[in-house]
C-alpha cells in the first residue's frame, strides 16, 4: 500500500481501499489502476468519488486492464463517468440508436463518425463489464447486451455509409419506380444467436433486394446494384473492424457467406437463395440456424429467412444429413487440440462450448424440418425446446444448459481483462487465480479458489462430454453390444455358402438360400458389383446387429426378405447404413415392423422417406383429435404448388399417419378401441380436407352457390369410429340450398343446384379415389344412400326427409343407426342425424316380424357371402362372427332405443355397455359379447396389419397363423410336436372356435322363436 500512502490519504481510507482491493479479482491490478487513476486526474477527483461506488469501482480496476485504461484516459471525468454508466440498466438497441443519432442527423465526416462510434462502444462496455462483475447479472444479460450493441453499432454505420454513397453515386431505387434498393446485414454465429462475448468476432452476410438498375447518379457518377451494394459492405466492414487509435467496434468475419472467401462480398436475394438451394452444404445449414437480420430492411431478411427455411429444415430427414452431420462431428474432434490445450479451451477442448453447439444444432438439423417448434437461434432457448418436445432428458439439458451458463462466463472474464480474442485458461498461476476471483469465488476451508473452479469447470466439462458422447458414441457402443457373441463369426462367412447355409438352417430360416441371397444383398448394395469399403465399414457392427435382431423378430424370413427389398429400393447408398447404425432404437422397431406387418412394410416400400417417422418414434403423439390432424393437413397442403401435388400430399399425410397409428398399435401402446378410433378421426379430417379442395375446384369451373350448404354422413363403421387400415368409406352426401341457388357454369350452362351438387360429389369421390403416384386415399361405397345404388348422388335435406319419412326398410333403420356428421357444413350433419336417428328410431320399436327379418338377413349374409368350409372361416359374415354380435346390438337399439336416448349409440361397444347399463344385457351375455367382439376385431386387425388385406378370412392351419398368434400374446414352445405341446397358431384356432360357438349360442337365444322377445320390452 506504500504506492497508495503517498496521496496522504487518512488512515480510515487506506484501510479501506485495502480491503476492497484485497477482495478484487487481482489485487495488484486493482493497486496499479488506482494509482493511475489519482496520478492521472488527482486526489481532489478521488475525495469526490461517492464511497457507495468504490467497491464496484475498485472491482472493475482489479478485473479489466482493458477497462482500467480506458477510465484513467478519461481524465477528472472518470468519476462523472463511471458513475452515470453503472446506473444504467440493461439497454435497447433503439436506445442506442438514440444516443448515436446526433451523428446520423448532423453533417459528420468519416473519420469523426469511425471515431464516435468506437468511443460509443469503449463507454458501453464499460457499463456492460462494470454490470457484469456485479453480482446477480445473469451471463444470458451480459450476452444480450453486448448483440443489443453490436445490432446498434451496425445500423448506425449503415445508414451512415449508405447517405455517404448517396452522396457520390445518388440514391440506388428499385426498377420500374419501384421504392428504394433494400439492403440487409444478416447477424451469423453468436451476433445472430445473441449471445456475444467481450471480444467476439461479428460474422456477418450481406444481402441485397434486386439486381437490375442503376443508381440516380452523383458527383462521381453511377453504380450498377451490385457495385453500389459491394461499396456499402466495403464502408461498413471497415467502419466496424478497422483499427483506428481509438481501438475498433467489433471484428467483422465474412467467411459464411455464399462461396465463403471465394465468393463475393455481397449478394441479392434471389442469388444467395439460388445458391443455397443449388450447392449449399450440411455445414452451412448449421450455420443459417442462427442467422437474424441485425441491421439494414429487417423486413427484407426475414423474407429471405422465410425463403430459406426449407433449406435449413428439411421435412424429411435425408441420409446425406446424417452422413454430413458426421463429418462436421469428425472435423470438430479434428479441431480438438493437444491434451494440456484441450483441458484449457474452453471453446475447442473437450466437453467445450462447441461441443454444445453442435450437439444442439445437430438435433435442431434432424428434427426441424419435422417440428418447427425447434426452429430457435440462441443455444439456451434451444436446449429447452428440445427438452419439452422430448428429444433430450430433461435433466442432460439441465446439465448442458448450466455448464452452457459456466463457459460462456468464464470466456467473458477471460476476455475482458484485455478485450482479448481468446478462449483459452490462462497458464499463469495468478492470473488463473484472477479468473476464479472475478468469476466470485472466494477461498473456503481446505480450498482455494483456483481449486473450486477447477472442480466445477472439470464436473460441466465432464457433464457435456458424457451428453456428446451418448449422442454421437452411444448408439455405436449400443450396435456392438447387440451383434456381439456368435453374430459377428456368421456374418464373416456370408461368402462361405456351405457354412452360412448350416448356420441359417439352425437358426430358424426356413429358407436358408433365399436368406442367404437377401444378406449378400443387404451387404453388397447394388447387384453385380463389389461392396464398397464404406459400406463394408459400416456393417462391420450393423450386420451382426441386423441379424441378432431378424433372428429374434420371429418372423426371420419375413424380416431379411423385407430389409433386402428396402434396401435395394434405397440403392446403394451408404446412408441408411449409417442411420441405422447411429440409432439402435430405429433400427430394432424397422426389423421388428417388416417381421411383423407387411402392410406398414409396403408403405415404406412405396416412400423411403417414411423412414422419418420411425426415427421419430419415441415423439409421436400417441393420439390426435380429427380437429388436430386437420390442422396438420391443411399446413401441408398449403405449401402444395398445384392440385396434383395437393391430392398427392393428402395420399402421404395418410400414409404417415398410418405409420403413427400403426407403429403404436404394433407396440401395444394403443388399444384396439384406441386405434380404430384414431384411424376414423384421420378419415373424418381426409374428407374434409378433399372435400374443400372439391369445392374450390368447382368454384372455378361454376362459380359458387351463396347461402348453400354440404356435408357428408359416415355410415357403417366410419358412422361407429371402428374403421380399420384400408377400409372402405361408407358416405351419404347431403345439401340444402335456397330454391333461387343456381350454379354459375361455364360459358355454354347454368348448373342447377342438384347438378351442381352432384359434380361436386364425383369430384370428391374422384379426389379419394383416383390413383396418382401417391395411391388412392379411400374406397368410397355410396351404396347407403336413399334408394340404393339406383338414387341419386346426392340427396337435398328435403328430400332425404321425405325419403325416410316414407320408407319402410328395415335394413336402411339398421344402417342408420351409424350416421354420423364427418365433413362440410356442421349445422347441416347435425339436422341430418337427427332425421337419421327420428327414422331409425321411432316410436313402436320393433315387432317379432321385424326380428325375425333382421335374422333372416344374418342368415342369408352366412349362407351367401360367407364362403366358410373346411380349409377357412370367415371372421366377419361366419357363424359366430361380428355381424352376430352387431346385429344382435342393432336390434337390441332399434327396440329399446325409442324410449331410451342412452342407447343410441354409433359403436359397437359402446351400444353393448349401454345394453348392459339399462339391464337388457345380463352382465355375462355382456362379457361374452363385448370381449368376443374385441378378441374378433383384434384378430381381423392382425390380419390387416400382417397382410394388408382385408378379406375377413381366417385359415384353418395353425402354421399358417404362428405369426398372428404370437402377436395376439399366444406362446407355446419352438417345436410343439416334439414336446406334446400346442403351437400358438392351434391355441389361437381352439380359442376363436370356442368363443365363435358362445357367440353363436347367444345370439340364437336373442333371436330363436319363442324364446326371450326383444321386441318392445
Amino acid at each position: 500500500m506504500n504506492d497508495i500512502q503517498k496521496f496522504l490519504l487518512s488512515r480510515a481510507e487506506q484501510e479501506k481501499i485495502k480491503g476492497l482491493i484485497e477482495k478484487s479479482p487481482s489485487p495488484a491490478l486493482a493497486r496499479t489502476n488506482v494509482v493511475r487513476l489519482i496520478e492521472s486526474a488527482g486526489l481532489a477527483c478521488w475525495k469526490k468519488f461517492p464511497s457507495a461506488h468504490l467497491e464496484a469501482l475498485i472491482q472493475l480496476l482489479g478485473g479489466s486492464a482493458y477497462l482500467g485504461d480506458y477510465l484513467v484516459q478519461q481524465g477528472r471525468a472518470w468519476g462523472e463517468l463511471f458513475i452515470k454508466q453503472i446506473k444504467v440498466g440493461e439497454k435497447t438497441a433503439s436506445r442506442h440508436l438514440t444516443e448515436l443519432a446526433p451523428l446520423l442527423k448532423q453533417p459528420t465526416s468519416s473519420e469523426d463518425f469511425v471515431r464516435a462510434l468506437r468511443r460509443h462502444k469503449r463507454r458501453e462496455y464499460l457499463r456492460i463489464g462494470a454490470r457484469d462483475l456485479m453480482p446477480g447479472v445473469s451471463v444470458e444479460e451480459t450476452m444480450r447486451e453486448i448483440t443489443t450493441l453490436a445490432d446498434a453499432m451496425l445500423e448506425a454505420a449503415y445508414r451512415f455509409c449508405r447517405r455517404e454513397l448517396e452522396k457520390d453515386y445518388g440514391a440506388l431505387k428499385l426498377p420500374h419506380g419501384g421504392g428504394e434498393n433494400r439492403f440487409v446485414i444478416l447477424g451469423m454465429g453468436k451476433l445472430g444467436g445473441e449471445e456475444l462475448n467481450f471480444s467476439s468476432d461479428i460474422d456477418l452476410i450481406y444481402l441485397y433486394e434486386e439486381e437490375e438498375g442503376e443508381s440516380e447518379g452523383g458527383g462521381k457518377g453511377r453504380k450498377t446494384p451490385r457495385e453500389f451494394f459491394t461499396g456499402l459492405a466495403e464502408r461498413i466492414t471497415r467502419a466496424m473492424g478497422e483499427v483506428t487509435e481509438e481501438g475498433f467496434v467489433f471484428r467483422t468475419d465474412l467467411r459464411l457467406r455464399p462461396m465463403g472467401r471465394s465468393g463475393p462480398l455481397v449478394q441479392s436475394t434471389a442469388s444467395a437463395l439460388l445458391y443455397y438451394e443449388s450447392w449449399g452444404q450440411c455445414w452451412e445449414r448449421s450455420a443459417l440456424i442462427k442467422a437474424r437480420p441485425a441491421a439494414g430492411e429487417q423486413d427484407l431478411g426475414a423474407r429471405f429467412l422465410k425463403e430459406i427455411e426449407p433449406f435449413i429444415y428439411r421435412r424429411y430427414l435425408d441420409f446425406t444429413t446424417v452422413e454430413e452431420l458426421r463429418h462436421m462431428k469428425l472435423r470438430i474432434e479434428h479441431e480438438l487440440l493437444a491434451p494440456r490445450q484441450q483441458e484449457r479451451n474452453l471453446k475447442l477442448g473437450r466437453g467445450g462450448i462447441r461441443e454444445i453447439e453442435f450437439f444442439t444444432q445437430a438435433l435442431q438439423l434432424v428434427n426441424g424440418g419435422y417440428e418447427p417448434r425447434l426452429r430457435e437461434r440462441s443455444t439456451l432457448p434451444a436446449l429447452s425446446l428440445l427438452a419439452r418436445h422430448g428429444y433430450v432428458p430433461a435433466r442432460e439439458t439441465l446439465s448442458l444448459s448450466a455448464a452452457y451458463r459456466f463457459l460462456r462466463d468464464v470466456e467473458h472474464k477471460i476476455q475482458m481483462v484485455q478485450e482479448a480474442h481468446t478462449h483459452s485458461i490462462p497458464d499463469k498461476e495468478e492470473e488463473e487465480l484472477a479468473l476464479a476471483r472475478r468469476l466470485g469465488y472466494s477461498r473456503q476451508k481446505g480450498a482455494s479458489e483456483r481449486k473450486l473452479f477447477w472442480r466445477d469447470y472439470l464436473k460441466h466439462t465432464a457433464s457435456v462430454r458424457r451428453a456428446f458422447d451418448r449422442l454421437f458414441y452411444g448408439a455405436q457402443k449400443e450396435i456392438a453390444s447387440e451383434g456381439s457373441g456368435g453374430w459377428q463369426q456368421i456374418w464373416d462367412v456370408l461368402d462361405e455358402e456351405e457354412i452360412i447355409l448350416e448356420n441359417l438352417a439352425r437358426l430358424g430360416f426356413s429358407d436358408p438360400q433365399r436368406a442367404h441371397h437377401n444378406l449378400l444383398a443387404v451387404r453388397n448394395g447394388e447387384p453385380f458389383a463389389p461392396p464398397s469399403p464404406r459400406r463394408l465399414k459400416a456393417l462391420r457392427t450393423l450386420g451382426p446387429a441386423l441379424m441378432a435382431e431378424i433372428v429374434k423378430s420371429g418372423s426371420a424370413d419375413q424380416a431379411l426378405f423385407n430389409l433386402a427389398e428396402f434396401n435395394h429400393r434405397l440403392g446403394a447408398r451408404t446412408g441408411l447404413l449409417t442411420l441405422l447404425a447411429e440409432n439402435p432404437k430405429t433400427m430394432r422397431l424397422l426389423i421388428s415392423l417388416f417381421a411383423s406387418s407387411q402392410f406398414l412394410t409396403d408403405l415404406f416400400l412405396k416412400r423411403p422417406e417414411l423412414l422419418d417417422s420411425l426415427i421419430r418414434f419415441d415423439l409421436t403423439r400417441l393420439r390426435k383429435t380429427r380437429d388436430e390432424q386437420l390442422k396438420e393437413m391443411l399446413t401441408a397442403l398449403a405449401d402444395a404448388a398445384d392440385l396434383e401435388a395437393r391430392l398427392n400430399t393428402l395420399r402421404r399425410y395418410r400414409a404417415e399417419e398410418f405409420i403413427r397409428i400403426g407403429l403404436h398399435d404394433l407396440g401395444a401402446t394403443l388399444e384396439i378401441e384406441d386405434v380404430v378410433e384414431q384411424l376414423s378421426n384421420l378419415a373424418d379430417a381426409c374428407l374434409e380436407c378433399a372435400l374443400r379442395l372439391a369445392a374450390k375446384e368447382m368454384e372455378k369451373s361454376s362459380g359458387k352457390l351463396q347461402g348453400a350448404r354440404f356435408a357428408i354422413l359416415g355410415m357403417g363403421k366410419l358412422g361407429g369410429k371402428e374403421i380399420d387400415y384400408n377400409s372402405d368409406l361408407d358416405l351419404i352426401f347431403i345439401y340444402d340450398a335456397p330454391d333461387e341457388a343456381q350454379g354459375e357454369g361455364g360459358p355454354s350452362q347454368r348448373l342447377s343446384t342438384h347438378e351442381y351438387y352432384i359434380k361436386l360429389g364425383q369430384r370428391l369421390i374422384t379426389f379419394l379415389s383416383a390413383p396418382t403416384e401417391e395411391g388412392i386415399l379411400y374406397k368410397i361405397d355410396m351404396r347407403l344412400r336413399p334408394s340404393g345404388k339406383f338414387g341419386p348422388l346426392v340427396s337435398s335435406l328435403e328430400a332425404f326427409r321425405d325419403y325416410h319419412r316414407s320408407s319402410s326398410l328395415l335394413w336402411e333403420r339398421q344402417a342408420l343407426i351409424k350416421g354420423r356428421w364427418v365433413a362440410g357444413d356442421r349445422g347441416l350433419g347435425a339436422e341430418a342425424e337427427r332425421i337419421a336417428g327420428a327414422f331409425a328410431y321411432r316410436s313402436q320399436g320393433l315387432t317379432h316380424e321385424d326380428i325375425a327379418e333382421i335374422h333372416h338377413l344374418r342368415m342369408r349374409m352366412e349362407r351367401e357371402l360367407a364362403h366358410e368350409d373346411l380349409s377357412r372361416f370367415n371372421l366377419k359374415k361366419g357363424l359366430g362372427g361380428m355381424v352376430d354380435i352387431e346385429f344382435l346390438a342393432q336390434m337390441l337399439q332399434l327396440s329399446y332405443g325409442f324410449r331410451a336416448p342412452k342407447l343410441r349409440q354409433r359403436g359397437t361397444l359402446a351400444a353393448l355397455s349401454a345394453l348392459r347399463e339399462h339391464k337388457i344385457l345380463k352382465q355375462s351375455e355382456y362379457r361374452l359379447l363385448s370381449q368376443g367382439y374385441l378378441f374378433l376385431r383384434r384378430l381381423d386387425h392382425r390380419l390387416r396389419l400382417e397382410r394388408g388385406l382385408s378379406l375377413d378370412v381366417l385359415e384353418r392351419e395353425a402354421d399358417k397363423l404362428e405369426g398372428i398368434a404370437r402377436a395376439m400374446g399366444y406362446k407355446a414352445s419352438r417345436k410343439p410336436r416334439r414336446s406334446g405341446r400346442k403351437g400358438a397358431g392351434e391355441l389361437l384356432l381352439e380359442d376363436y372356435e370356442l368363443r365363435r360357438e358362445r357367440i353363436r349360442g347367444c345370439y340364437e337365444r336373442f333371436f330363436a322363436p319363442g324364446d326371450r322377445s326383444a321386441a318392445q320390452g
